[in-house]
C-alpha cells in the first residue's frame, strides 16, 4: 500500500515532466518550421529575381548587339549610298530577334532622325532634348540605358532607350543610334510574378529612377518617380546584393529586400517581401498548433488512468496496420514493400551460405484486354485466381510470392538454381493456362503469363537490384518472343528463351 502511495506521489511529476517535453519539442518544431517556411518564402523571392532579371538581361544584350551592329553597318564604306530599303535592312537586319522593340533610329549630330526602322523614308523629327542622345555626347558613354519617356514615334507609348554613340575615323562625334523598348516589356515579366501579399518587385535605373514598380502606388507603375533619396534604395545601391529588411516610404510597409544589377546595365532588379504576409499562414498555423498542444495537454491530464489501456490498444492496431502495409488486398499476397523486404533477406541469407538464388517475374498475358472487354471486376477475380495458382506453385517454405504491381508478380525462390526455377516456373505457366480464370464469364478465353528467370550466386555487397533486373530483361524477351512462355536469364547472360506451351501463345 505505501509503495502505492510513493508511486502515486509521482504520478504528478512524472505527467509535468512529459508535459514539459511535449511543449519543449512544440517549440522547437515551431522555430523550425518557422524557418523552414522563411527560407523558402525568400527561395521563391530569390528565384523570381533570377529568372526576372535573366529574361531582362538577355532582352536587354539583343538591343545592345542590335545597335553595335547597326553602328559598325552606318561606319561601313558604301552603305550610305544604298538605296533607302536595303540600306534600312543592312542597319537594322537583327532587330526582329528582341522582344517589345520600339523603332530602332538614327541621329545625326544634331539630333534629327536621319534612319528609322519601321520605315525607309525617315519622318522629320528631332531628338536632340533626349537624355539618350546627350549622354553620347561623351566619347566613353558606351550603351546608355535612359530614362523612362513618352515615345513620339509611338503615339507617347512609355518606354526607355538604349543609345550608342556614332564616331566618325577621326574619332569626332557623328550621331547616335538608338532603340526603344517599351515599358510594357517590363510590365509582361511582372504580370507572370506572385509573390504574395504586400511584397514589390521593381525596376529602377541606378540614378534612382524607376522604370516600373508592381504594384505601384499611381497605378501606372511609378514610372519615372525617382527614389534616389529613400533608404531602401541607398542601402541597395550601398552593398548591391546583400539582403536586407527595411520599411519603404512609398507605402510604409516593413519589407525584406533582395536585388540584383541587370547584368552591365545600370539597371537594378529588386524584389521586397513582406515578412508579416509571408508568415501569415504559418502564423495561423502556430495558432492552431499550439491550441491543440494545450489541449491535447490538458487531456493528457484527465485521461493519465486510461494511459495504460490507450498504450494496449495503440499496439493492437499497429500490429494490424504493420500487417496490412505488407498485403496486397486484391490478391491476398504479399505487396512490394514485403517483396523488397524479403529479397534483401534472402540475398544476405545467400551471400553467407553460398547458395544460388532465383526470382521470377510473371506478368499476365494481354491482361488489358481483359479489363477493356469484360470490365475491372473480372480482371480483378482473374488476378486473384492467377494469385492462387501461383501460391500452389511454389511449396517450400522459403519460397515466397508477392504481387509487384498491376497483373505483374514476382516469386522469390531460396537455394534455387536456373534449372529448379525453370522447372517451377513451367509448372507455373501450366497451371495457369489450364486455370479456368473466371467461372462467372464463360466467354472469357484461357488466361496465360509470361514468366522471366532469373538466378545467381549473391556476393555479400549485392542488394538483389541486378536480380530483378534480369528476371525483368528475361520477361519482356519472353513477351516479345509471343507470350506464353518460360525465359531463363542466368548470371547476366541470357541463356535463351524457350516456349513450352502447348497452348496458344496468344492467350
Amino acid at each position: 500500500m505505501m509503495r502505492r502511495l510513493v508511486a502515486g506521489a509521482y504520478v504528478p511529476l512524472i505527467v509535468a515532466a512529459l508535459i514539459a517535453v511535449i511543449l519543449l519539442a512544440q517549440v522547437l518544431t515551431l522555430w523550425r518550421s518557422y524557418q523552414a517556411t522563411w527560407l523558402l518564402a525568400v527561395h521563391s523571392a530569390q528565384n523570381v529575381l533570377n529568372t526576372v532579371a535573366a529574361n531582362i538581361e538577355r532582352n536587354l544584350t539583343v538591343i545592345d548587339l542590335t545597335l553595335r551592329g547597326a553602328e559598325e553597318a552606318f561606319a561601313a564604306e558604301g552603305v550610305r549610298d544604298l538605296t533607302p530599303e536595303l540600306r534600312r535592312m543592312v542597319l537594322f537586319d537583327r532587330a526582329a530577334s528582341a522582344r517589345f522593340l520600339g523603332a530602332l533610329v538614327i541621329l545625326d549630330r544634331s539630333g534629327n532622325l536621319t534612319e528609322e526602322s519601321e520605315s525607309p523614308k525617315p519622318r522629320r523629327m528631332n531628338f536632340a532634348d533626349r537624355d539618350y542622345f546627350k549622354a553620347q555626347l561623351k566619347e566613353d558613354a558606351g550603351t546608355y540605358v535612359s530614362a523612362p519617356f513618352r515615345s513620339r514615334l509611338r503615339d507617347n507609348d512609355p518606354s526607355i532607350a538604349l543609345s550608342r554613340r556614332i564616331s566618325g575615323p577621326d574619332g569626332m562625334f557623328e550621331g547616335v543610334v538608338a532603340a526603344a523598348l517599351r515599358i510594357a516589356f517590363f510590365q509582361s515579366l511582372l504580370d507572370t510574378v506572385n509573390l504574395g501579399p504586400e511584397s514589390v518587385i521593381a525596376i529602377t535605373r541606378t540614378d534612382g529612377t524607376v522604370i516600373l514598380r508592381s504594384p505601384s502606388t499611381d497605378g501606372k507603375g511609378n514610372t519615372g518617380l525617382n527614389v534616389a533619396g529613400s533608404p531602401v534604395f541607398q542601402r541597395m545601391m550601398a552593398k548591391p546584393g546583400e539582403q536586407f529588411s527595411e520599411r519603404s516610404q512609398l507605402d510604409g510597409i516593413d519589407r525584406y529586400y533582395l536585388d540584383t544589377i541587370i547584368g552591365d546595365f545600370p539597371l537594378l532588379l529588386s524584389v521586397g517581401i513582406s515578412p508579416a504576409a509571408a508568415m501569415a499562414e504559418w502564423t495561423e498555423g502556430a495558432l492552431i498548433s499550439s491550441a491543440l498542444t494545450a489541449g491535447m495537454c490538458v487531456l493528457l491530464i484527465v485521461l493519465i488512468r486510461t494511459l495504460r489501456l490507450a498504450l494496449i490498444r495503440s499496439q493492437e492496431v499497429e500490429e494490424q496496420l504493420e500487417i496490412l502495409a505488407v498485403t496486397d488486398e486484391l490478391t491476398g499476397l504479399p505487396n512490394r514493400r514485403a517483396f523488397d523486404l524479403a529479397l534483401a533477406s534472402e540475398v544476405r541469407r545467400a551471400a553467407r551460405h553460398h547458395t544460388s538464388l532465383a526470382v521470377l517475374m510473371v506478368d499476365v498475358d494481354h491482361f488489358k484486354r481483359v479489363n477493356d472487354r469484360f470490365g475491372h471486376a473480372v480482371g480483378d477475380v482473374v488476378l486473384a485466381r492467377i494469385a492462387k495458382e501461383i501460391s500452389r506453385s511454389i511449396r517450400r517454405p522459403g519460397d515466397f510470392a508477392a504481387r509487384y504491381g498491376g497483373e505483374e508478380f514476382t516469386v522469390i525462390l531460396p537455394a534455387t538454381e536456373a534449372g529448379g526455377a525453370s522447372f517451377i516456373a513451367e509448372r507455373m505457366r501450366l497451371a495457369i493456362a489450364s486455370m479456368d480464370p473466371c467461372p462467372n464469364e464463360p466467354a472469357l478465353e484461357k488466361v496465360t503469363v509470361s514468366i522471366g528467370v532469373a538466378a545467381a550466386m549473391m556476393p555479400p555487397s549485392s542488394s538483389g537490384a541486378a536480380l530483378v533486373t534480369w528476371a525483368d530483361r528475361a520477361l519482356y524477351e519472353a513477351k516479345g518472343a509471343g507470350r506464353n512462355r518460360v525465359v531463363i536469364y542466368q548470371d547476366g547472360e541470357s541463356a535463351g528463351s524457350e516456349s513450352r506451351s502447348e497452348l496458344p501463345s496468344g492467350g
